[in-house]
């Protein structure tokens, strides 16, 4: 069978893309990629930063562009989980505190109250009083300052996310290959051959490349090209909490948190329920901390063997050392019942933006999502969907320079 579009890569910007080409009239689409594992071991290949049931989304950001995919995706949520029967996004609200002066903590503010201003909407300022009255069980920094902004902001499970926009599209006529695709190659027809890693093979007209972190591993890209993407191992820790702690903490927003003008942040994730049934209050911590100890909390991820062994490994002292600490100064009067520490691959961007458009005719790549896939895969999606469809960017709310393809050969050459 001849697909129209094949979109490869089963995960956040993947699944969305194949969702809303399902909503597409006269199309026959697959979607590529594996599911979730039951477990990580070393025998499997492909791992996705979407087995999760929380994730920051927030329309509270220093960057335009990040506002207006975050803002459109999160109007989105209600739609997607009407058509799919599952809860995505949690409105707890976003909250940025820090120093005053910081310059990330300054940014944060500035675009969080002309946002708020422009579209009418509640941007509260933070200081010690106001985080005594709302939230008593935290202990802040010396000084704090900041914004809260409820409305548009919060979390969402991404693994429903993901799970969700699978469902619907399957419904709506995607065919699903649950395999890892080894190769991509152009044929004399201009056509494409997927090949998968049975060694079955599946033709399709056009495709969307969606893989993240394992994009430059396989022979995808027309001259076997690299993205210019650096993989760096993430890691968070997960405090379980008993139900009075639950409850205690249930206004409690998201949040990102600066201590220290010289240092990094750390983002927390409000208490959540996950499918084994237990509690967790999530830490994680920016891409480079530079905190005290002058060392990374992560690592360069370079090959292939290098993200399996991160996302399968059992431990890693120094950071779960780290977020614990961060967790009894922030919570002193909180002991939590144990603690989860989880690994992810993310892939940056040199421009910091994702890398969205075409690398050739009929072949579009949606990559490098910067730590930030989650909450703008949705509406990434829908432009690469419009996009493949009409053959050029398609999305008049944003610029495609801000998104375009680089390769490494051009960065480095």
């Amino acid at each position: 069978m001849m697909y129209d579009v094949c979109v490869v890569g089963a995960g956040t910007m993947g699944s969305s893309t194949a969702y809303h080409l399902s909503k597409k009239e006269n199309l026959n689409v697959c979607l590529v990629g594996p599911g979730e594992p039951e477990r990580k071991t070393l025998e499997r290949e492909v791992f996705g930063c979407h087995y999760d049931e929380g994730r920051i989304t927030r329309i509270i950001s220093e960057v335009e562009t990040e506002q207006i995919l975050a803002y459109q995706g999160t109007l989105s949520y209600p739609e997607l989980e009407r058509e799919s029967g599952l809860k995505i996004f949690t409105e707890v609200g976003m909250a940025i505190i820090g120093q005053p002066g910081d310059e990330i903590v300054e940014g944060y503010v500035t675009t969080a109250d002309k946002f708020c201003k422009n579209e009418g909407l509640i941007c509260e300022e933070v200081d010690e009083k106001f985080i005594q009255d709302r939230w008593s069980y935290f202990l802040p920094c010396d000084n704090c300052y900041g914004r809260f902004s409820k409305k548009y902001n919060g979390y969402i499970s991404v693994r429903n996310l993901v799970k969700a926009c699978q469902i619907v599209a399957e419904r709506n006529g995607v065919k699903r290959f649950r395999k890892v695709a080894k190769d991509i190659v152009r044929e004399s027809d201009g056509f494409y051959k997927i090949v998968l890693e049975s060694g079955n093979t599946i033709s399709s007209k056009k495709i969307v490349v969606a893989c993240g972190s394992f994009t430059n591993f396989y022979n995808f890209l027309p001259g076997r090209r690299q993205l210019d993407l650096q993989l760096v191992g993430h890691t968070v820790l997960k405090f379980e909490l008993d139900e009075e702690a639950v409850k205690k903490m249930s206004e409690m927003p998201s949040m990102i948190y600066k201590p220290k003008l010289d240092a990094g942040y750390v983002y927390i994730l409000p208490p959540i329920k996950y499918p084994n049934g237990k509690t967790y209050l999530k830490i994680g911590h920016s891409v480079h901390p530079n905190f005290e100890d002058k060392e990374e909390l992560g690592k360069l991820l370079e090959t292939l063997s290098d993200v399996q062994k991160w996302y399968c490994q059992e431990d890693y002292p120094k950071a779960r050392n780290f977020f614990k600490t961060i967790f009894k100064t922030m919570y002193p009067d909180i002991e939590p019942l144990g603690e989860e520490l989880d690994f992810c691959a993310m892939a940056l961007t040199t421009s910091g933006k994702q890398l969205i458009g075409f690398v050739e005719e009929n072949f579009l790549v949606a990559a490098g999502g910067n730590g930030k896939s989650a909450k703008f895969g949705l509406q990434i999606g829908k432009i690469c969907a419009d996009s493949i469809v009409k053959g050029e960017w398609d999305c008049d709310l944003l610029n495609p320079e801000d998104f375009r393809v680089r390769f490494k050969d051009e960065l480095y050459a």
